[in-house]
């Protein structure tokens, strides 16, 4: 079942190790288990794999890596370009993250089938997305579908995730300059990249899940106010 957090950026995560034992260890084992009169311990069942529980198709042949369900009060200032399409208010939904062997190129052109995005070039900073919109009324889904090449980002932006530690501790009067410098140079302010609900943001949290694989990433958050 998907772990539920505060926002679409946290992750609960979970590491195993699987230890594989020799014919002659287990043979040895289940010889000792018959002498003392006890049974051996059934093997632990494999892991089921992830699905998607979203009504969005991924890309053919994507591997989902993570899912994620969260909770989260919005203020009216926080639904602009974001997935909390319903006005202010608090809304449930769910992260899913997937990895994928296809080109930036072929995942950029096919995310642009689902909506729009906001004006300016994002592709030179190896991420790319639509913002869509599913149903009406009081069940509309705000759905936000990013595509990234994550070494590209971390090539790109990594200097901003520097960046974002001391910003944080900084008084608000010092954040604006910071704010307009960081815009002039690559587009975006760190308010915006800190929120994990905007395009910049999720792509940022979301690229810890791929520094061990070699792949290309899909994030997809559909939000829905209660």
């Amino acid at each position: 079942m998907p772990g539920e957090s505060a926002g679409p950026a946290a992750r609960a995560r979970e590491k195993c190790r699987v230890h594989t034992v020799s014919r002659c260890t287990l043979l040895g084992t289940l010889l000792l288990a018959a002498c003392s009169g006890q049974q051996a311990a059934a093997p632990s069942p494999t892991p089921s794999p992830l699905r998607n529980p979203l009504n969005v198709a991924l890309y053919p042949r994507a591997t989902v890596i993570g899912v994620h369900s969260f909770n989260q009060i919005v203020t009216a200032q926080q639904t602009r370009g974001t997935v909390f399409a319903d006005g202010a208010g608090t809304y449930d939904g769910t992260e899913v993250v997937a990895a994928s062997d296809a080109s930036f190129g072929k995942l950029s052109a096919w995310v642009h089938h689902f909506g729009t995005h906001s004006a300016g070039t994002v592709q030179e900073y190896g991420f790319d997305y639509a913002v869509c919109e599913r149903g009406s009324g009081k069940g509309t889904h705000g759905e936000l579908v990013i595509v990234m090449d994550p070494k590209m980002v971390d090539r790109q932006l990594g200097s901003v995730l520097e960046m974002m530690g001391n910003y944080r501790s900084l008084p608000a009067f010092m954040r604006g300059p910071i704010d307009q410098q960081v815009k002039q140079r690559v587009g975006i302010t760190l308010s915006e990249a800190m929120d994990p609900a905007s395009p910049i943001g999720a792509t940022l949290a979301a690229l810890s899940d791929f520094e061990q694989r070699n792949s290309r990433g899909i994030v997809v958050i559909d939000a829905v106010r209660r």
